[in-house]
């Protein structure tokens, strides 16, 4: 028993086929849903973030179109087919330059019966007339399964704006491969599409990283752009919206965006000679300060300019004056150097060590920094100075801090002292000859 039968033209093979092409992006299955009024395919993704559907007008895009329907169930029929085997059926003949040059191996028309029998084997059966008499004929399998369907709120879509196909493939055109998402946000005049991607990175594949860009098209390129909220930013995925607007300009049909705040659903739709296409597709992103604005985007943008620039200079103002490291050398300095705290940054590089040059790499100081480097309390005693010197122990035990330095000064190699005292010198010589010897001649008395 035949539940559907239905006649394609040689343009409305090509519709279907570009329609297929579109859905088989979302999904590898493709769901049909038959009524009376129209034929509708439906895809959903696995992750369940993207919706299409596609709708064909019975009495505008077939050739012939009969609906019996099922015991079951009058009103409408559906089940679900491989996209991949409906897209070998009405693959283009073409690609041979000697077979584009014939007419007759072109598809003069395709008819399409679905046949659900109890007890007998359900199909899809396509066959194919081409103008050079050959007839070819293919038998699909389908499971008979309800097709899943996403609703969309129109009353809260607030937001919306419409735009050639034309436009929105150029500013693609921008962005390379390997991106993931795109922003949209209005500004100033323009609209602005930013792709980027979150995928890490690691070792040399961060320099692969695509980079981000963003595309500025100005508001008089879109037929209309209304936004109700302001620094409202819409995220979705880069893939779906590619695969969307590329059908669109196939069909030539202008592109109208409806959404409402993010992490709610955008619908994208547009229509064409007997066809409907319908996407829903989940968006993210950060919405701005709330209240009601105007609905031309360019009022609202003139509104947010101000505290956006307000909101940056406040930034700016509080990161700037925190350099937090100088702080615990200003101390140091102080305690070592009389000179007063409130001296510009410019003199602190007096206080340390020259640098060393390449015309002397001595270790030695030359003479004209020799008062750079003298002691604090140089005009002092050497008690005072000494005291001064070991200063530097903040117990301030005096014994303690000086029995360290003799501590560490009996630890270092000590250089040999001058003799002062003759005799005590000449009683650790060993003596070399006798007395009697020298006494010959004068040196010593009796």
């Amino acid at each position: 028993m035949a539940v559907l039968r239905f006649t394609l033209s040689e343009d409305g093979v090509a519709v279907l086929r570009d329609a297929l092409a579109c859905l088989g992006k979302f999904s590898d299955e493709v769901s049909l849903e038959a009524k009376k009024d129209r034929l509708v395919l439906t895809a959903l993704n696995t992750s369940k973030s993207a919706y299409a559907s596609v709708a064909f007008a019975t009495n505008r895009f077939f050739s012939k179109y009969h609906y019996a329907g099922v015991a079951q169930n009058r009103d409408k029929f559906f089940c679900k087919l491989y996209n991949r085997a409906l897209l070998s059926l009405f693959r283009s003949r073409g690609g041979d330059p000697l077979h584009d040059r014939e007419r007759d191996t072109t598809i003069d028309r395709c008819d399409v019966v679905i046949t659900d029998e109890a007890g007998k084997k359900s199909r899809f059966i396509a066959k194919i007339i081409f103008r050079n008499g050959i007839t070819a004929k293919y038998r699909l399998p389908f499971e008979v399964s309800p097709p899943v369907h996403a609703k969309f709120d129109k009353t809260e879509a607030v937001n919306n704006w419409s735009t050639s196909p034309r436009t929105l493939r150029q500013l693609m055109d921008h962005f390379g491969p390997g991106i993931d998402y795109l922003d949209i946000h209005a500004e100033d005049d323009v609209v602005n599409f930013t792709c980027f991607t979150e995928k890490a990175a690691n070792g040399d594949e961060v320099l692969k990283k695509p980079l981000q860009t963003s595309v500025a098209v100005a508001q008089d390129e879109f037929n209309s752009f209304h936004v109700g909220e302001e620094n409202l930013h819409i995220v979705i995925s880069v893939k779906d919206f590619r695969a969307i607007i590329q059908h669109a300009a196939v069909l030539g049909a202008d592109v109208l965006a409806n959404y409402s705040i993010p992490a709610r659903p955008m619908q994208l739709k547009y229509d064409g000679d007997g066809i409907k296409c319908e996407f829903l597709l989940m968006t993210v992103g950060e919405r701005g300060a709330p209240g009601p604005k105007n609905k031309k985007t360019r009022a609202n943008v003139k509104g947010a300019t101000g505290p956006q620039l307000e909101e940056t200079v406040t930034r700016a103002d509080s990161h700037a004056p925190t350099p937090a490291p100088p702080v615990a050398p200003k101390t140091s300095q102080s305690r070592s150097n009389p000179i007063p705290s409130l001296r510009p940054p410019i003199e602190r590089p007096s206080q340390r060590p020259p640098p060393a040059t390449l015309e002397s790499e001595s270790l030695f100081v030359p003479q004209d920094n020799d008062e750079g480097w003298e002691p604090v309390n140089i005009d002092e005693g050497g008690e005072e100075e000494e005291n001064a010197r070991l200063g530097w122990d903040t117990t301030g035990d005096l014994n303690a801090s000086a029995l360290n330095m003799r501590t560490m000064m009996s630890n270092q190699p000590s250089a040999p002292q001058p003799t002062i005292n003759n005799d005590l010198d000449l009683t650790q010589l060993e003596p070399t000859q006798r007395l009697s010897q020298v006494r010959k001649f004068g040196l010593f008395g009796d």
